[in-house]
């Protein structure tokens, strides 16, 4: 792919450090989807830089490249696995406002099972904008992509569908819907999965004369959002129907009685006839743990009230932090190293908040081996299991309540108020608050609130980071102390 007839040689390239912040590939994602959004060139070097095992270009990477570089027409130097520099240069003479429109099918398919969403993060803004121009009856686009759903260190399909999906378009993104098709997972045997995301484009604005003019991404200023108080939780279990040897059972629960959700007491754990499946003692633990740290969070964090009467599972016990807590999906598996957690919170304001958990994650150096579940024992699979739903309670309770945040020292300012959304959900925004900016007049109540920073993770400012670098004209000094806003698109 490496093109580069029809290039101007005066087009001002921005040069990104991949080594910036997170370092990792979102920063190439949305370099690539903002240039070939704009038109203006990029170049990146050190790509992933920050990574300490294999850096450079990864399957999935190249994938939404070698799209955009198609669909866009530009030409692209250094699109190889593992290449640690970039160079995208969309064409120089390229009209953006009147270019050809997006297909409305579009299939992409990975021959690993790298993210398909990491996927579709690259190509969403594009999609969006450039289907405006489509001539299709209905206007959607339709893109299908082959690859992992359930992937480490990558949104999930069901994380997708039941928080960013929603969150979206909370704050007013067109309308976007996702279909699995099949489930493809990260570890474990090897396999596939399909999506099909079915998206909306931006509608054509008129100008004063009434003709159509450029598509404009709506105004988004996420810090004008409240979170509000949570009043509802759901949760989604995926995990095998294959039962825990007896020993299994004994060496980690001991004695006692087995509740299931929405079922009545059991046998004792150390019973013959005790017959959980994997997935029933997923259920168990996460309700058991969940409840219990609920309890401990200050009641400001929940809607309360009598029109709120919580939905009990039986490891509830009655108090004032009660809400509704429901399996939203129980799905089985076919194989013990594929399980998946996900904990989602309805927010009073309309948000979703989302923290999930993929098995074999974080392990500490002897679990490795508790993947072989034939060489090393089933309680070491078990015991995984565990730490799994604890990680994942915990890292939900902490989107809910961030103790070290509420109270520790209060911002510089002494002002701002935690993101209405968790912290993948607020990088995810970022790329479109900073095109909203660049298209569109800010609506009257915008800067009527101010987030509190400490909350940002290192994506969400790599984002923010790489949208003013590429959204933004620098003149003047060398140092670009003089900017002024780029005619994006």
């Amino acid at each position: 792919m490496d093109q580069l007839d029809g290039i101007n040689p005066r087009t001002q390239a921005i040069h990104l450090d991949g080594r910036t912040l997170e370092g990792g590939g979102q920063l190439v994602r949305i370099a690539v989807s903002l240039s070939a959004l704009t038109g203006r060139p990029v170049i990146i070097d050190h790509i992933r830089g920050n990574r300490s095992g294999k850096q450079g270009l990864k399957g999935s990477h190249l994938a939404a490249i070698t799209y955009l570089a198609r669909v866009s027409g530009s030409s692209v130097v250094g699109a190889e696995l593992g290449s640690t520099s970039l160079s995208f240069y969309p064409q120089a003479d390229r009209d953006h406002e009147r270019r050809e429109a997006i297909e409305p099918h579009i299939n992409i398919a990975l021959r690993t099972a790298g993210s398909v969403f990491l996927v579709f993060q690259a190509l969403y803004p594009y999609m969006l904008h450039a289907g405006a121009n489509s001539s299709i009856p209905k206007r959607q686009i339709a893109l299908s992509i082959v690859g992992g759903t359930n992937v480490s260190f990558s949104p999930s399909y069901d994380y997708v569908a039941q928080v960013l999906v929603p969150n979206f378009a909370r704050v007013g993104l067109p309308h976007l819907s996702v279909q699995l098709i099949k489930r493809g997972w990260g570890s474990g045997p090897f396999s596939l999965g399909k999506v099909t995301l079915i998206a909306d484009p931006l509608t054509l604005c008129e100008d004063g004369n009434g003709a159509k003019s450029s598509p404009q991404f709506p105004p988004i200023d996420v810090a004008q959002y409240q979170r509000g108080t949570i009043n509802q939780i759901e949760i989604t279990i995926l995990a095998p129907d294959g039962p825990f040897p007896k020993s299994t059972e004994r060496g980690v629960h001991g004695k006692g009685r087995n509740r299931r959700p929405g079922g009545t007491q059991g046998d004792s754990d150390d019973s013959p006839s005790d017959t959980r499946t994997i997935r029933q003692f997923v259920e168990d633990e996460i309700f058991r743990s969940l409840c219990k740290g609920l309890r401990k969070l200050p009641s400001s964090v929940f809607t309360l009230g009598p029109s709120n009467a919580a939905v009990r599972h039986p490891h509830t016990e009655t108090d004032g932090n009660d809400i509704p807590i429901n399996i939203h999906t129980s799905e089985a598996t076919h194989h013990y190293s594929h399980v998946y957690i996900l904990i989602v919170a309805h927010t009073s304001t309309g948000f979703r908040v989302g923290h999930d958990a993929l098995f074999g994650l974080y392990c500490h150096p002897g679990a490795r081996q508790a993947r072989h579940k034939s060489r090393n024992g089933p309680e070491k699979v078990v015991i995984e299991v565990k730490s799994l739903v604890e990680r994942c309670v915990d890292g939900f309770l902490e989107e809910l309540y961030d103790p070290h945040l509420q109270e520790g020292p209060t911002p510089v300012d002494g002002e701002g108020h935690p993101p209405c959304v968790d912290r993948y959900s607020r990088d995810q925004l970022a790329v479109f608050e900073a095109l909203g900016r660049s298209t569109s007049q800010p609506n009257d109540d915008s800067g009527s609130g101010k987030e509190d920073e400490r909350y940002w993770s290192l994506h969400t400012q790599t984002a923010r980071w790489v949208c003013e670098e590429m959204l933004t004209l620098r003149s003047g000094t060398l140092e670009g102390n003089d900017t002024a806003k780029h005619p994006v698109i």
